[in-house]
């Protein structure tokens, strides 16, 4: 994990201890909180469009089992595949430990929650991916991805966008694709 802007740029990278994920109905915004070895924490906040995005693509580097993972047009054998497939997620998340409850470290990093405005997943060859997330306070937070780190994620973002009524499933790759003519473009101001 690391944070990019002048005062915590020369910070070194902290191991990831514990992360919390929550709804905050006020701001109508989710709150990741990132707990670090180093007894700082990070605070960004996901607005809908982010965690849409999130959920894109840390779910196509796993199998979370969904109510439509498995379509009924799917072959024999693959849908034999990707239900082991699920059932090795659904094993390694029972292990994990969703019940004890985070706890906030004494240093908040960049001194509040940042509000994340895109999200990066960037992939190296020889390396495990990394999460960035470019924020509006200037700073980029980088996290790097394992397995275990992905799934709990995932986990984490099926509950709580459940709390807050939103729907994961709509995805926003073709929606950035669709040409917006100039009706739909002039329709987007509110006065």
């Amino acid at each position: 994990m690391t944070a990019q802007n002048p005062s915590v740029a020369n910070k070194p990278e902290a191991a990831i201890q514990q992360i919390n994920l929550s709804y905050n109905a006020e701001q109508d915004r989710l709150l990741l909180r990132v707990g670090l070895a180093d007894n700082s924490e990070l605070l960004v906040w996901l607005t809908n469009r982010i965690t849409k995005q999130l959920w894109q693509l840390l779910n196509g580097e796993t199998n979370i089992p969904t109510a439509t993972s498995i379509q009924t047009e799917t072959p024999p054998q693959q849908a034999v595949e990707q239900f082991k497939q699920e059932m090795q997620v659904s094993e390694t998340l029972q292990k994990m430990d969703f019940a004890t409850e985070y706890q906030p470290r004494k240093e908040v990093v960049n001194e509040g929650a940042m509000l994340a405005i895109n999200i990066l997943l960037v992939s190296y060859e020889e390396k495990p991916p990394t999460l960035e997330m470019p924020c509006l306070e200037g700073v980029s937070v980088r996290m790097n991805l394992t397995q275990e780190l992905i799934l709990a994620l995932c986990n984490m973002l099926q509950l709580t966008t459940k709390e807050a009524g939103w729907e994961l499933g709509a995805t926003t790759q073709t929606q950035a694709q669709m040409p917006l003519s100039a009706d739909v473009t002039e329709k987007k101001l509110l006065h």
